[in-house]
This record gives C-alpha cells, sequence and structure tokens, in this order.
C-alpha cells in the first residue's frame, strides 16, 4: 500500500513542476522561456544576364531569381518596381540605353531587394558619355553620382564607326605644363618622319605613336623620362588607379585626335565638369606629331579656336591629356 502511494505522489510531483506549481530545486520561481518568434526569409535579390558596358541594339536580357517560386517584377524608366509593376516573363530586348530595375517577391517571404543597373547600347555612344573604371558605359544626360563621379575613368570624345573604334579621353590631365621631350633626348634633334600628321592626313591615329618613338629614338624606351608628355600618358593607368582592362592602351593624341575632341568640345568640358575632371577651355595640348619642316619642333593645338600650330619641343608649358581606344 504504501509504495503505491508513494508511486501516486511521485506523478503529482512530476505533474506539478511541468505546470510550473512548483519551484526549481534552485529556488527560481521565474516564468518558463518560450521559443523565439519565427523571422520571415528574404527572396533573392533578382540577377541580370548581361555584364558591365555597352550592348548591341536588339541584345536580350534575362532576369534570374535564385528564390525558387519567386515572381518577378521589373520597370526600365528608374522608378522604383513592385508588385504592380510588369511582371517579368520572357527576355527584355534593348534597343536604347535605359535604367532596369527589378524586385522579386514569393508569398510567405519578405520581397528582394531592388536589383538596378543601367544598360547603354553601342549604338547610343556618343560624345560627352562616360566611361567607368569597371568598364561601363553611361549616358551622358544623366545624373552622376558622388560614388559614380569618383570612378568615372574617361569620357567619350568620338563615337564608334565601320572603321574606328570610340575614342575617349581620360578625365586628369597634366595642366602644369610638360614638355615634349627634353633637349638632351635624341628626339629634340631628329625629324621622325613615321610621327608626321596633321588635322586631315599622314599619322592620325596615334595609338602605336610611342612604339613608332622608341623605333626612330634609342633613347625613348631606357629614358622615357626624356619624354615627359609622352611619359606622362603611357603612365596615365598607374598613376590614376586604372586596373583591369583599362590598364593599358593610353596614348598621346595626334593632331586629327586632339581635332576630334576640339569639334565636340562643348559636350566632352560639360561631361569633364560633372564627374570632377579637367576640362579644355581654351588651353594649348601637346600633340605626338611631328613637325615636318623642322626637326625640334613638334605640333600643338590650341582649343581656344582650334588653331594648329607648331613649338619647340623641350618647352615645358604644354598642357597633356591621355587618350584610349574603347571597342
Amino acid at each position: 500500500m504504501k509504495s503505491i502511494l508513494k508511486k501516486v505522489a511521485g506523478v503529482v510531483v512530476l505533474a506539478a513542476l511541468a505546470l510550473g506549481m512548483i519551484g526549481c530545486s534552485n529556488g527560481s520561481t521565474d516564468d518558463p522561456v518560450l521559443p523565439p518568434a519565427l523571422t520571415k526569409e528574404t527572396v533573392a535579390i533578382p540577377a541580370f544576364s548581361v555584364e558591365s558596358g555597352a550592348v548591341d541594339s536588339g541584345t536580350s536580357v534575362t532576369i534570374t531569381c535564385e528564390t525558387e517560386g519567386a515572381k518577378i517584377y521589373y520597370t526600365t524608366n528608374g522608378s522604383e518596381p513592385t508588385a504592380s509593376s510588369t511582371k517579368y516573363t520572357e527576355a527584355i530586348s534593348i534597343t536604347k540605353a535605359v535604367t532596369l530595375k527589378a524586385i522579386a517577391v514569393k508569398d510567405g517571404m519578405n520581397d528582394s531587394a531592388v536589383a538596378s543597373f543601367i544598360i547603354p547600347t553601342k549604338s547610343t555612344c556618343v560624345p560627352g558619355d562616360f566611361v567607368l573604371k569597371n568598364g561601363t558605359m553611361l549616358p551622358k544626360d544623366i545624373t552622376i553620382t558622388d560614388t559614380q563621379k569618383s570612378n568615372v575613368a574617361a569620357v567619350i570624345v568620338r563615337a564608334a564607326t565601320n572603321d574606328k573604334p570610340a575614342l575617349g579621353v581620360g578625365i586628369v590631365h597634366n595642366r602644369s605644363g610638360l614638355a615634349w621631350c627634353t633637349e638632351s633626348a635624341k628626339g629634340y634633334n631628329t625629324n621622325i618622319s613615321s610621327l608626321k600628321g596633321d588635322k586631315t592626313s599622314g599619322y592620325m591615329d596615334g595609338s602605336d605613336g610611342w612604339e613608332k618613338l622608341k623605333a626612330a629614338c634609342s633613347d625613348a624606351e631606357s629614358n622615357p623620362e626624356n619624354y615627359p608628355a609622352w611619359n606622362y600618358c603611357i603612365n596615365y593607368s598607374s598613376t590614376n588607379g586604372l586596373t583591369g582592362d583599362l590598364a593599358e592602351g593610353w596614348y598621346l593624341p595626334t593632331v586629327a585626335e586632339l581635332d576630334t575632341i576640339y569639334q565636340n568640345k562643348t559636350e566632352v568640358d560639360a561631361s569633364l565638369s560633372k564627374a570632377g575632371g579637367n576640362q579644355f577651355y581654351g588651353s594649348w595640348y601637346w600633340s605626338c606629331c611631328q613637325y615636318p619642316s623642322s626637326n625640334n619642333y613638334a605640333r600643338a593645338l590650341s582649343f581656344y579656336i582650334g588653331s594648329m600650330y607648331f613649338t619647340y619641343k623641350h618647352y615645358d608649358y604644354g598642357y597633356v591629356c591621355s587618350v584610349r581606344a574603347f571597342k
């Protein structure tokens, strides 16, 4: 009989403990701890199929989301997308520069963050457009944010044609004055025939100018400091923190290329100003071209009236800009 009473008493004690009627052995009388409230997961941010940079007109862009079963909604006018925006059902054909934004939603989950991508087309690459340090091209008429401003590498000065790539100028110029070459340089008293050119004829694409100079002047490779204007341009990327594809290809422009910039100076200077870069104003800039009639003269271009003239190669007050092709 006693054993039966002990068992009944034990059951009562256990039940009382479970109901919180009897305190714990340490004397605590706190309420039992409840599990934390469950939080909803967030849908993954949508991803676009295109990479940075301009695309051909007619390029199809797909949008995907890693969250299975999520629905995607998008806009192409820069407005913030919601579940009331256009639902994504098939690839989007890009025929003009657009700001594409997308959001992904799913019942029982928090909406994704908004994915945003400015997609310029190659057909709309015009003088004044911006080139960011990652190679992305942005239309000249957009508002440049502070973050984008610090990432602008160049401004387009010539649109691409069937036989020429687009040409851009670096936003940082040397405006303290540099010599084309020093008086001690071999190039000072050399009439470099391969570099003779003007606005419309002769040497017009300066992308291989440094190679031509080295072929004509043996000291150029061993002592590039003898050619300050040239040296500034070939070191432009390292001086201005440009990496990847933009780490190569910068050069001192020809007279013809400087004249192209002059012809589009209004658009170019406006974009350089927006990007916080150096504008051309009415200054004169060195070209890489040799003056035909005298060994120690090189050509320059005035951005005041667009006139071409020549001056001594050792004069160290010429401004210098660096240009590069963008394909």
